[in-house]
């Protein structure tokens, strides 16, 4: 398969997936029992629920998979140094500027959705909270940087077992290791990674924020895709077959899901003492277990389709990838106080939904385009812009 100079299906998929996160924050005052982790409306609607559910089952294991697509892309054609320095430029250094602002603007937000009370304070409790995802990108940069010093002095690796004579012991390895690769992260079938997938992600009830090991995971399993052109082949052939099985899967975890509270249980169990529920009862394992399942099928739906369909120049997909991060940074403060400042309003919670959408898209949207996108804040954030 011929390895094209971009991706514009998955990076068109990836900003759609953050423009996404517009959407759950927007359905998050309206899904039932959801008043110990966020401010919440009078009352709940399954609809926005279901929409919520639905996108946030697949969404952020995507964007790890993609991360790690990418990462091993930047890797294979410059060099581990440069993604490492990417890293610092497009992580790092937008983590040190915006903490700063969700610190400023989240806290008083967060207040005045649960009191109704205006009053402007600057803490910095919970801020890597909204932040997360880039938390843990690097994470996987420093610790990625840790594992790689061997091999950058010269020592590490196979051939290093193989120049002090355990040339046996290499040979095993490499055996071994191929064996388990292949069966965890190239299989068109992935049911040795659904399992491990599930193991790993039991005590967190399939929930990424405090499980860095499953999202390294799924980084680890785009980092595989990415130069794997027999996999990727299939993906963008079958991805009709992922998706529809994805949605039986999802079908079936709404369900149960509803008659487990499963969902709920994340949100509400403060203690931890939940995750031993998601291990030691089987219904409960069945039902997040499920949830993991729907994660993976429908990122590799998702992945076939935007290659299948989307993977030319398009200027319109190529302004939402450019523009997302961007809106991925600075939505949350608007969408949270969107939602909240309508709270009193005496109409159907559907609307206020759509409307926290429309006047979230519409800020950050043009801020990018007229205030960002030419600007070194825009260079930062997307290197710089080519035509194609």
């Amino acid at each position: 398969m011929e390895v094209p100079d971009r991706y514009h299906g998955l990076d068109a998929l990836r900003g759609i997936a953050m423009l996404l996160g517009i959407v759950i924050h927007s359905a998050m005052p309206y899904i039932p029992n959801v008043e110990e982790f966020w401010p919440a409306d009078a009352s709940s609607s399954e609809l926005i629920n279901t929409i919520f559910q639905f996108i946030h089952i697949w969404r952020m294991p995507l964007f790890f998979i993609l991360s790690g697509f990418f990462a091993n892309l930047i890797i294979t054609r410059k060099s581990w140094k440069n993604w490492w320095g990417n890293r610092f430029l497009r992580i790092g250094l937008p983590l040190i500027l915006f903490s700063p602002i969700m610190s400023l603007t989240m806290p008083w937000i967060f207040r005045y959705g649960g009191t109704g009370e205006f009053r402007f304070f600057y803490s910095g409790e919970g801020q890597p909270f909204h932040l997360w995802f880039l938390w843990h990108l690097m994470i996987f940069a420093i610790l990625t940087a840790i594992l790689r010093l061997p091999y950058l002095m010269g020592v590490g690796g196979l051939n290093g077992l193989r120049r002090i004579g355990l040339g046996f012991i290499s040979s095993i390895v490499e055996q071994t290791g191929s064996v388990v690769l292949g069966l965890l992260f190239r299989s068109r079938f992935p049911i040795v990674l659904v399992i491990v997938c599930c193991v790993i992600n039991l005590p967190t009830f399939g929930e990424l924020i405090v499980n860095p090991v499953a999202g390294g995971l799924y980084f680890a399993i785009g980092y595989s895709l990415y130069g794997n052109a027999q996999l990727f082949s299939v993906l963008k052939s079958y991805w009709k077959y992922y998706f529809l099985v994805g949605i039986v899967g999802f079908t079936l975890y709404m369900i149960l899901e509803s008659k487990s509270g499963v969902a709920d249980l994340y949100i509400t169990d403060a203690t931890g003492e939940g995750y031993l529920r998601a291990i030691l009862e089987p219904f409960t394992a069945i039902v997040v277990s499920l949830k993991i399942i729907c994660a993976i099928l429908f990122s590799y739906a998702f992945i076939g389709l935007s290659e299948n369909r989307f993977g030319f120049y398009n200027t319109r997909l190529r302004f939402i990838s450019d523009g997302a991060y961007w809106m991925y940074l600075i939505h949350l403060p608007i969408v949270t106080l969107t939602t909240f400042l309508m709270f009193d309003l005496h109409i159907p919670i559907e609307i206020k939904f759509l409307i926290s959408i429309a006047v979230t898209s519409i800020f950050c949207l043009g801020t990018y385009k007229y205030l960002v996108r030419s600007t070194f804040v825009g260079i930062l954030l997307n290197g710089q812009r080519k035509s194609r």
